[in-house]
């Protein structure tokens, strides 16, 4: 038995869907989509949006707005946090048992090296009667807290509790407790995943939830929970365009679908290029999982607007296959292919530059579209043929595309008068286009969750997210020293009223440079004199001058960060010194500040720099705006080029390229008219008017049936697909597919309207 070409392609389709189900990996991350990094500096911003320490902690607020969770139910739930999988830590945010074990294991025999990183003020104000009584009377408070026996380990080899000051001054952890939380016990969670890998984070978020409506209802508690942090912005994200996707990819699918049976009024037709597109997109899934590892969930939402590019094909050759018998559809799509072909090349060229353009996103929609053009065009011309032989003529006529081509070409010198005058207004209107300022306006909006988030840190003396202190550096040591002379300045800002606090890795970690003069100085300092005052403040508290009196440091090897990373309070601070292969990075966390009073300070030290997420990511669309202008150019020219080569005449390539290039102009000079601000992204899918538009030129231009009113009917069918694939991204809530298709689908259609009056009748 003969198996057919349809049987063969069914059965190819089926191990393609096959391969697309277990293979393909889907990423909602907004940051891998946008963000790239090609020095030191943007790798830690992209490292920190997508991986950072910040980015994989959650902030869980339990309590309620008139009674205080109890202990044990908090200490409980906090012991099952633990157990999950993916969990790093967990901890309560004013706890510091486990900075007091590591201070009396670790830190106070480092006492000599860390207590200062400005040795000469501090013990100045110290090592006086009235600084060494202060100092009596912390050490007895400190013996009478709940951690007393933590605090005789220290004493034994750190009497004056230089350690213990530090920890005072400086808390281990970001988040403190603030007066209006009275009610509240916040727990800092902390993953072991990307806080940006959504679906692991939905999991935990899930568990979480589970495990505190179950310790809820044992302990008879009435609190209850509060989350957020980038984990939780993640999650949303993602299920947000989830939904998206399917909404979207459901209406286009059936809008499109109910499109091509009114057309054709054939299922089987439908059935067969419905088969042939669905070919086209697994493969170019499986392509694109292959060279980046994953699929983002934007370049799907992008990519469903490839069905509507990519059924412009199958279509133009069964509007012109279906007037002809059925043993001429072979030769007659043979007959149009050339120009089919040099359409998709055209198109191809767009996404080509898309590609180039530096955005990670769009590289995938790049080779996602590419791939899906590339065999549509091959599917169309070397097998639908074959699928629709014993099927009979039946095409619609769209009347109005037949009324409009006659209109044009009967009044064509006025409308090109009119048109002249139109594009005048648009070139004066350009200059006053204005660029959007901000990148996050391209993010979803999650209001709700930012009244959270603005709530929970509200109620504590926290970091601000995507905000610090960057020092760069040849190498760990040269990175501390240079962090010893910053300190002194936010210690300023902080006088100043224009820091409430920051969080560097003092004093936990000093340079060796640093810890040396430390121990020298403390130890030149020591009299008889500062013993006997010592010795008698320790009399007036009633502490033991015989246990405690002599003021004597042990000798002991320079800490070193390999070390204090090893420790229990690793976690909080690897993050904070970075080394890469041509420089180390430190950062220092900031609490609530004045960035331009920040900036200011910094003037006069090169290595600090002040950095904030959201003005780098700004700085980002801004180098985003300035590529996407240069692959504009480029997509032209080398459209221009294509066109010139095929038609050995430049006016003649001008002429085809008119229509779509007039179509972009007028759509950017809307934007200007109507003061909308423009992004990197207009550009982009001005990029994309162009490079789909054109092709109604070619198609119009060459003419290939040698029937105009033909021709035509087949170009509307072909615009009322990509414009309604692209239409249909305008339900969507996310500003990028709004866009999109704002600019794609209205310049699509003024493409298509504007070949009569600008090609000259074929």
């Amino acid at each position: 038995m003969r198996v057919s070409r349809a049987q063969i392609f069914l059965g190819f389709l089926l191990v393609l869907l096959g391969l697309t189900t277990f293979f393909t990996t889907f990423k909602s991350d907004i940051g891998r989509f946008f963000i790239t990094s090609t020095t030191a500096e943007q790798a830690l911003l992209a490292g920190e949006i997508q991986s950072g320490v910040l980015s994989r902690r959650y902030i869980l607020a339990i309590g309620s707005d008139k009674q205080k969770p109890s202990a044990a139910f908090i200490a409980s739930f906090t012991q099952q946090l633990k157990i999950i999988s993916g969990v790093n830590a967990v901890w309560n945010a004013q706890e510091n048992h486990s900075a007091l074990e590591t201070l009396a294991s670790v830190y106070a025999k480092q006492a000599a090296h860390l207590y200062s990183y400005q040795p000469a003020h501090d013990l100045t104000a110290l090592l006086t009667a009235a600084g060494l009584a202060e100092r009596a009377r912390l050490l007895k408070t400190s013996l009478l807290s709940p951690y007393s026996e933590s605090i005789k380990k220290i004493a034994a080899v750190d009497p004056l509790l230089l350690s213990l000051q530090n920890l005072l001054e400086k808390p281990t952890h970001f988040l403190n407790p603030a007066p209006a939380s009275r009610f509240y016990e916040n727990l800092i969670l902390e993953t072991t995943m990307s806080g940006m890998d959504a679906s692991a984070q939905t999991k935990i978020q899930q568990q979480i939830q589970t495990i505190f409506s179950q310790q809820k209802q044992q302990f008879a508690e009435e609190s209850h929970l509060e989350m957020t942090g980038v984990p939780v912005f993640a999650s949303a994200t993602q299920n947000r365009m989830q939904n998206e996707l399917t909404r979207i990819s459901l209406i286009s699918t059936l809008a499109l679908g109910g499109l091509f049976f009114w057309l054709f009024k054939s299922l089987r037709l439908l059935f067969w290029v419905g088969a042939l597109l669905l070919s086209v997109v697994c493969s170019a899934l499986l392509l694109t999982q292959l060279v980046f590892g994953f699929v983002h969930t934007l370049t799907i939402a992008i990519g469903t607007t490839l069905i509507g590019i990519c059924v412009d094909y199958p279509i133009h050759a069964l509007v012109h296959g279906q007037t002809v018998d059925k043993k001429q559809r072979v030769s007659t799509i043979a007959k149009i292919f050339p120009s089919m072909l040099l359409g998709g090349a055209t198109t191809l060229i767009g996404y080509f530059a898309l590609g180039l353009s530096g955005y990670p996103g769009f590289e995938q929609v790049a080779v996602y579209a590419g791939a899906g053009i590339f065999l549509a065009l091959f599917l169309t011309r070397y097998l639908l043929p074959h699928l629709i032989q014993d099927d009979a003529p039946a095409t619609a006529t769209i009347q109005p595309a037949t009324y409009w081509l006659r209109f044009a070409q009967q009044h064509r010198e006025s409308f090109f008068i009119a048109l002249s005058a139109l594009l005048i207004v648009s070139v004066l209107a350009l200059p006053s286009l204005h660029w959007m300022s901000d990148l996050q306006e391209l993010t979803p909006e999650m209001a709700s969750l930012k009244a959270q988030d603005a709530k929970i840190r509200a109620r504590m003396v926290s970091v601000e997210p995507g905000r610090f202190v960057l020092i760069t550096a040849n190498n760990s040591e040269q990175a501390l020293q240079r962090l010893e002379q910053i300190y002194p300045l936010l210690d300023k800002a902080k006088k100043q009223g224009a820091l409430r606090d920051y969080f560097g890795l003092y004093p936990w970690l000093l340079s060796q440079q640093q810890q040396r003069e430390n121990a020298r100085q403390l130890h030149a300092a020591f009299s008889t004199k500062n013993t006997q005052q010592w010795q008698q403040a320790l009399t007036e508290q009633g502490l033991s001058v015989a246990y405690l009196g002599q003021l004597t440091y042990p000798e002991s090897p320079f800490l070193t960060p390999e070390q204090v990373f090893a420790t229990p309070l690793g976690h909080l601070l690897e993050q904070q010194l970075l080394t890469y292969k041509e420089q180390t990075l430190a950062i220092i966390w900031l609490a609530d500040h004045e960035a331009r009073a920040l900036q200011t300070l910094f003037a006069h030290h090169p290595f600090a720099h002040y950095i904030s997420q959201r003005d780098r990511l700004n700085e980002m669309a801004v180098t985003y705006q300035h590529k996407a202008q240069v692959m504009l150019l480029l997509g032209l020219g080398l459209i221009g080029l294509l066109l010139s080569c095929r038609y050995k005449a430049i006016w003649q390539a001008l002429d085809t390229l008119a229509p779509a290039l007039l179509s972009a102009i007028f759509v950017l000079a809307g934007c200007a008219l109507t003061g909308v601000a423009i992004s990197f992204l207009h550009l982009v899918g001005l990029l994309l008017v162009v490079s789909i538009g054109v092709d109604y030129g070619i198609f119009y231009r060459e003419n290939r049936s040698d029937n105009l009113i033909l021709t035509y009917q087949a170009m509307a069918a072909s615009m009322l697909t990509s414009g309604i694939a692209f239409a249909c991204l305008l339900l969507a809530d996310t500003t990028v597919l709004k866009i999109l298709a704002q600019v794609v689908s209205s310049g699509v259609l003024l493409s298509f309207l504007l070949c009569p009056i600008l090609i000259k009748k074929p």
